[in-house]
């Protein structure tokens, strides 16, 4: 301290500048490290994401647009993903629980498969009847859908909702590859609008609050 108080004012104030140049960058860094956004992506505001998209499951094509009227969540994954997707689905699960049964019939949620190479329609199948066999008996037994599509339909609408994936290989390993992706609940309101993303550490209290508000603006409007 005696040394600073020995310093000039103009020198404290370039001191100081300096120590507020090297801080904030190390802020910066930080948060692009744990950010979803990919590094040198421009950031965008939300309105300008989203969209209408046609994928498919063993049903046959699948539209957003389908789906007019409800509170529609889209997850994007891959099947072989150990954790990420199970922690995601999970808490989409236990969201889904603590709604009353109108409210479910309300909300349509998308398991996006981002690697349609391996995730086959009947695989996808599986998947979807695994994490909605709770809710099989209700009104909307198909609250949550598995879907994919080709690959360039895939990019597209990953390209159009903001969504960061890329394949990353293996070496040694029976599966040959595995995805890297960005973990976020995409929350689209009735008129098929991107209304806002909900990060991979939201609770299921913060994500079924979410949906119920979403519905509760949609019955004012």
């Amino acid at each position: 301290m005696a040394i600073f108080d020995r310093l000039s004012t103009r020198r404290k104030v370039s001191l100081f500048a300096t120590i507020m140049f090297i801080l904030m960058c190390g802020i910066g860094i930080f948060a692009a490290a744990t950010s979803d956004q990919p590094l040198g992506e421009k950031f965008k505001d939300v309105s300008e994401y989203g969209g209408e998209f046609t994928l498919r499951n063993h049903m046959g094509e699948i539209s957003l647009s389908d789906y007019k009227g409800k509170v529609v969540i889209a997850y994007f994954g891959f099947l072989n993903c150990t954790e990420a997707c199970p922690v995601s689905m999970g808490t989409i699960v236990s969201a889904i629980g603590r709604l009353n049964h109108e409210e479910r019939e309300k909300l349509q949620v998308f398991f996006i498969s981002v690697d349609p190479a391996r995730d086959d329609l009947e695989s996808l199948k599986q998947f979807s009847d695994y994490y909605a066999k709770r809710f099989k008996n209700e009104a909307n037994p198909n609250i949550i859908m598995a879907i994919t599509g080709t690959e360039d339909e895939i990019d597209k609408v990953s390209d159009d909702y903001g969504v960061f994936f890329d394949l990353v290989d293996l070496e040694g390993s029976g599966l040959g590859y595995t995805v890297d992706h960005s973990s976020r609940f995409y929350m689209i309101d009735g008129n098929g609008k991107l209304i806002t993303t909900m990060n991979h550490s939201t609770t299921p209290t913060e994500l079924a609050a979410r949906i119920k508000r979403m519905q509760q603006e949609a019955d004012i409007k």
